[in-house]
């Protein structure tokens, strides 16, 4: 079989990233207008946490092979023998659905904020020792037909738009 990649889906990470830019954007021109140092103080450490959040988003992903499933976060990256998971459950909080993988070490958690949950979710099931490994009713429907979760992108594009308002208002007052 082949390996598989999943990442957070493009459709956040565009937004996401305009953000941190426009952030970044509106932190350097308020040093330039020398407004007060609460302001510049409170604008950099929104940039570097909206940059950081990120770079995160840019470095997750989760890779399916053969052997093992790896998750990769930015500096880390957790390798799950097939053989080691012994619970598939599903968490749904509104549009937002986190698939909980078991182990004998511990459990690790999977939202819906990647591409293609759905086949991500079917593929981690398809690679399980079947007989040995309790997968929720909730989980095999996600798998079929995935929760969409639109308010993160939503949420991501307005804060985009309040951005601007904010850079327009300071340009022309």
């Amino acid at each position: 079989m082949d390996e598989k990649h999943y990442a957070i889906r493009r459709a956040f990470l565009i937004p996401l990233g305009i953000d941190a830019g426009l952030l970044i954007f509106l932190t350097v021109f308020n040093l330039f207008l020398r407004s007060p140092l609460y302001e510049r103080v409170i604008l950099a450490g929104l940039s570097v946490m909206v940059l950081f959040v990120w770079v995160e988003c840019l470095e997750r992903k989760v890779h399916i092979g053969p052997e093992a499933l790896k998750i990769k976060k930015f500096w880390r990256e957790r390798v799950l023998n097939w053989t080691d998971i012994t619970h598939v459950g599903c968490l749904t909080l509104r549009s937002r659905v986190y698939l909980l993988l078991t182990t004998k070490k511990g459990f690790y958690i999977i939202s819906n904020a990647y591409q293609d949950f759905g086949k991500l979710v079917s593929d981690i099931i398809s690679h399980l020792p079947s007989a040995e490994i309790e997968v929720e009713e909730e989980a095999r429907k996600q798998g079929e037909s995935p929760t969409r979760n639109i308010s993160d992108l939503v949420a991501a594009w307005l804060a985009a738009f309040v951005l601007l308002s904010i850079i327009f208002l300071k340009t022309f007052s």
